[in-house]
């Protein structure tokens, strides 16, 4: 069956999606919505992010969508042991929840959303853009002026466009162990521990959602080597007695690099690889992006001009960090002993002013200008 015509069809429910179906709708643009999977649906992430968070969603993150435990401290271990610690306030959630809820701030601002809709495939059809999608009882067609695709690390819209930005299989990945029982590290606490033997590729981490501990590391390859070795680690540390009640993980075969996208179609998020791995969070990048894809249909709209060179031109600034940020953790996480410089106290300690600073400054940023943190 054929829908009704949109200008916008976003794939992908996610904090990108989301995002990007609020404010479109929000100027009036009739979009569609669709998530693959059925809603609420559990997606592996690390569920944290900065208060800024909040202005880059529109909206004041009520209390039900958080969990029970309020992250406000940050511990990091370096590679001989030493430890740093300092005080952060941290928005710390389910994405389960957390997506559920974008959800209906894009309902609620005019969005159609439908989940358990897999998109199979697109046309050209002109300005028209054919979109191809299935239930589990149907085919249908969607027909749209733009597209979003914010599908993920395994974006299906990316690898149909450009096949050549995926590897065969991956090698590497992020892994979490979650933990039921009891223990003696500290509910309220972000524990980041610097150590090549626990993570190649960023820190490793442990903190509480709810009554679960999250226990998790990525590496590249072999992930699950260095998140059992982390695992084993921590509980003869913080003396772990009870059980693991899940283990789940995330990879991709996404070469690294950045495509936005080409003509009516933009790419936002993961799917562009807008992925910091130094920082050691996307969402942010996703919420910036998928404002900024809106903000170039708009314009696109208005001018005339392709509405992908303008969201190319917007993203200049994220890229160039991003780019910035791959060529400092390779430096820094070649050995132990450059971790350990990274991580001196008087470096530590200009990082935090600079935070400190940074989150002030957000304040009064536009949104789509926001300093994305840690720095």
């Amino acid at each position: 069956m054929d829908m009704a015509g949109y200008d916008v069809l976003v794939v992908g429910g996610g904090v990108a999606g989301s995002i990007a179906a609020k404010f479109a709708a929000k100027h009036g643009l009739k979009m569609l919505l669709i998530e693959k999977a059925k809603t609420p649906r559990n997606k592996p992430c690390s569920g944290i992010q900065f208060s800024y968070f909040e202005k880059l969603i529109g909206e004041k993150i009520p209390r039900e969508a958080l969990c029970q435990n309020d992250l406000f401290k940050v511990e990091m271990v370096t590679p001989s042991g030493k430890v740093t610690r300092g005080k952060m306030h941290m928005l710390n959630f389910w994405r389960s929840t957390f997506d559920s809820w974008l959800n209906s701030l894009a309902v609620n601002a005019g969005a159609e959303f439908r989940d358990e809709v897999l998109f199979t495939g697109i046309r050209e059809d002109g300005k028209i853009l054919t979109a191809k999608c299935a239930t589990r009882n149907s085919k249908f067609e969607v027909k749209t002026h733009y597209l979003i695709a914010a599908d993920g690390l395994l974006s299906g819209i990316r690898r149909k466009l450009r096949p050549e930005d995926f590897y065969k299989k991956a090698t590497g990945g992020a892994i979490n162990f979650y933990f039921r029982g009891e223990t003696s590290l500290d509910p309220n606490t972000l524990y980041m521990f610097y150590q090549r033997e626990f993570s190649n590729l960023m820190f490793a981490w442990v903190y509480l959602k709810d009554d679960q501990w999250v226990i998790g590391s990525g590496a590249d390859p072999e992930p699950l080597e260095y998140a059992e070795r982390f695992f084993d680690y921590i509980k003869q540390r913080f003396s772990l007695r009870g059980k693991v009640v899940r283990r789940e993980g995330f990879a991709s075969p996404l070469k690294s690099g950045v495509f936005p996208g080409v003509g009516n179609i933009l790419i936002t998020g993961d799917a562009a690889g807008l992925v910091d791995l130094y920082r050691g969070v996307g969402m942010d990048n996703a919420a910036i992006s998928a404002r900024l894809a809106v903000k170039a249909i708009l314009k696109s709209k208005e001018t005339g001009r392709p509405p992908c060179e303008i969201y190319s031109r917007l993203l200049r600034g994220m890229i160039h960090k991003i780019d910035r940020n791959e060529a400092r953790q390779q430096a820094i996480f070649a050995t132990n002993e450059s971790l350990e410089k990274s991580l001196s106290p008087a470096r530590q300690l200009r990082n935090g002013i600079l935070m400190l600073a940074a989150i002030q400054v957000n304040r009064i940023l536009p949104p789509e200008r926001a300093i994305t943190l840690p720095l």
